[in-house]
């Protein structure tokens, strides 16, 4: 089945769309998410946060790396917004993470 003809799979991206312009217009606005310091716990931030928008029916419908774009496109719009954050926040950061 294509992905133009699962209507679970385009219901997730709908709903991708949705929290990723709802990201947007907090950078918008000068508001930022704070993301741990951790590379470990970052990830395991997005990966849930991309498994929470998936509905459990539609689990089992979607195609095996479809949470894991939606991990990367939250990733990269969470990331992007850290530059909001106080300077003392993102200098704690820096120095935790494994460049």
């Amino acid at each position: 089945m294509s992905d133009s003809e699962n209507p679970a799979y385009e219901q997730f991206l709908q709903r991708i769309d949705r929290r990723i312009r709802f990201l947007k217009n907090l950078s918008d606005a000068g508001l930022a998410v704070y993301l741990p310091a951790d590379e470990t716990a970052r990830k395991q931030a997005f990966d849930k946060l991309a498994a929470m928008t998936a509905r459990p029916r539609e689990i089992a419908k979607l195609p095996p790396d479809a949470l894991e774009h939606a991990s990367a496109s939250f990733r990269q719009h969470l990331e992007a917004q850290q530059n909001n954050l106080p300077h003392d926040v993102q200098y704690r950061n820096r120095i935790r993470r494994a460049w």
